[in-house]
Order: C-alpha cells, then sequence, then structure tokens
C-alpha cells in the first residue's frame, strides 16, 4: 500500500525539518460565495536559484479522512492520489512558485469544499500551515406570489435558496410581526443548499404592504422583499387577463373568417343563378328591338313582364 503523500514527503525530508525552512499563510480565513472561484495561498522561502525539480507541494483537506486536493511530487503532478470532490476544478499558479508562493485555485465553489486545508511545502526542508475555508450562500433572490383566496383574504408566499439555513420574519407596513402566523418549509437538494419557502395567509384590505425577511443568523445579513397587494394581485389578474383576451381574440378571428366565407359562397351563389335571367332578358330586348325597331316606344311595365315570362320559360 503506498504510503499517504504527506507522510512521505515529511521521511523524505525528516534530516531537513529545522528552523531555517518555514511556510507562511498571509491569509489564515478566506470566505467564498457559493459557485464563485477562490485561490487560497501559502509562501516558503527559495533562497537562491529556483530548482522546479526539488519542489513538492501537497494541498489536502482536513475531513474525517483526509482528500488529497492537489499534489506536486518533485516537479510532477500527481492526479492519481486526487480525491473525485476537486477533480477538474483545481490548478496550481506554477508562475509563482519561484517567488515562493503556493497559490490554489478552486473554481466553482460547493458548500462541502468548506473547512480546513493543510499546504505543505518540501523544498530543502519540510513545513505546512492550515488555512480555513468558509462558504456562504446568500438568499439573494426571493421569489413572492399573492393570490386571492376570497373574501378579502390573501395568500402571500416567499421562496428562496441559501446556506446556511435562514429564518423567516413577517412584518406588515406598520412593522408588526406576524411571524407566528406563517408556515415555513425548508427542503435541501443535492447542493446542500436550503430551500426556503414561507407562506403568511392574512384577511386584509386592497393597497396594503407586507415584509418578508431572510434572516441569516450565522453570517449575520438579511435579505427582504416587499409584497404589495394590489400591485400583485393585479399582476396575477392582468396575466390570466391577457391569456383570456388572447384566447378570446383567437375565436374572434375565426369565427370572423368563417361568417366572411360563407358570405362569399352565399353571393357566388346568388351572383350564379341571377346570370341566366338578366341574359335572357337582354336577350329579349334586343330582340324585339330588332323586330319592331323601334325600342323607346316599350314601357317600363312591358319590359318586366317580358321579364317574368322569360324566367318561368
Amino acid at each position: 500500500m503506498e504510503k499517504p503523500l504527506v507522510l512521505y514527503i515529511f521521511l523524505f525530508y525528516w534530516h531537513f525539518l529545522n528552523a531555517l525552512f518555514t511556510v507562511e499563510a498571509p491569509q489564515s480565513l478566506y470566505t467564498v460565495e457559493h459557485g464563485k472561484n477562490v485561490t487560497m495561498e501559502c509562501t516558503f522561502p527559495v533562497n537562491g536559484e529556483f530548482r522546479f525539480r526539488d519542489l513538492s507541494v501537497s494541498w489536502e483537506k482536513k475531513d474525517e479522512s483526509k482528500k488529497q486536493v492537489y499534489a506536486l511530487l518533485k516537479g510532477e503532478e500527481d492526479f492519481k492520489s486526487q480525491h473525485s470532490d476537486f477533480k477538474g476544478r483545481t490548478t496550481l499558479l506554477k508562475e509563482n512558485l519561484n517567488l515562493g508562493q503556493s497559490l490554489l485555485q478552486i473554481t466553482d465553489v460547493k458548500l462541502r469544499d468548506a473547512g480546513f486545508y493543510r499546504c505543505l511545502i518540501g523544498y530543502g526542508g519540510a513545513d505546512y500551515k492550515t488555512i480555513n475555508l468558509k462558504v456562504k450562500a446568500p438568499y439573494k433572490t426571493i421569489n413572492q406570489r399573492v393570490v386571492s383566496t376570497g373574501d378579502n383574504k390573501w395568500k402571500l408566499t416567499c421562496q428562496s435558496e441559501g446556506y446556511p439555513q435562514a429564518e423567516v420574519i413577517w412584518k406588515n407596513r406598520g412593522y408588526e410581526d406576524l411571524t407566528d402566523k406563517a408556515n415555513t418549509s425548508y427542503e435541501t437538494g443535492s447542493d446542500q443548499l436550503y430551500r426556503v419557502t414561507s407562506t403568511l395567509t392574512i384577511k386584509s384590505r386592497i393597497d396594503e404592504v407586507f415584509y418578508c425577511i431572510f434572516w441569516n443568523k450565522e453570517l449575520q445579513e438579511n435579505t427582504s422583499a416587499v409584497l404589495h397587494i394590489a400591485d400583485s394581485a393585479d399582476g396575477v389578474l392582468w396575466a390570466e387577463n391577457r391569456r383570456f383576451i388572447g384566447a378570446s381574440l383567437i375565436a374572434t378571428a375565426l369565427f370572423g373568417s368563417v361568417l366572411l366565407f360563407m358570405v362569399y359562397i352565399r353571393k357566388a351563389r346568388a351572383y350564379k343563378d341571377n346570370r341566366i335571367p338578366v341574359a335572357s332578358s337582354s336577350i329579349a330586348k334586343l330582340s324585339k328591338d330588332k323586330d319592331t325597331h323601334d325600342c323607346s316606344d316599350a314601357s317600363f311595365e312591358d319590359q318586366e313582364l317580358k321579364y317574368m315570362q322569360i324566367e318561368k320559360n
């Protein structure tokens, strides 16, 4: 069984361990937001020309069992022993090594990344320093909803995600505490974030204002949202009415198209039926004019009578 990298380095450099080689941590605590990147640093003495092949660097996370975060052994990177939690998310900024700086960058920080890290350097001697990484996830975005349940009763809902678990406080326009009347539930996902949903059911008049406040005690941070019953209710009704109006317009357009089509068909049929009588009447008139050589003497009644006779025939 292979020995842990830390033990290997200490045994290899055991006879070099002395006060002349000291690793320092310029910053012992880092606080980063969930999903962001963080770069942690420890420093070591170079003393003269830098010899990359003589350098060994190890970053590990101290959990119940140690997790290898990054390893550089005698100038060669070793990813075989890297823990799966950090695969593809760690980089050692090698351009800073000749300055005596071991800069470890972790991208897309997860909540599980929080904890204590040990930076161990072996370079003509060996030493390490421990660094604390804290990860926070503020309740930045609050989704809100206002629904009327009738009889001037309203259901107000606020939902947000963050970490650690937050308390939800409800207040009205006069800042009266209504938290006891609310129902708050908590869920956790695979990303360990808390999804907090709080609902306040209350009887209120129109144009009233309420506040939901997400209080993160551990981080001493709060995020609040304003719920205006008039505005929110109008928004909900407007959305429903807009959908109704859209459906009505479509139905009206279809009905209008069918109606126009029917009128067109009816006119076309009427025009077709009337074409023959009109033509016969004209022919009859012309025939009479030809026979009598005087069409000006024919009265209006005679013309109408001839038209009816032709239609009858």
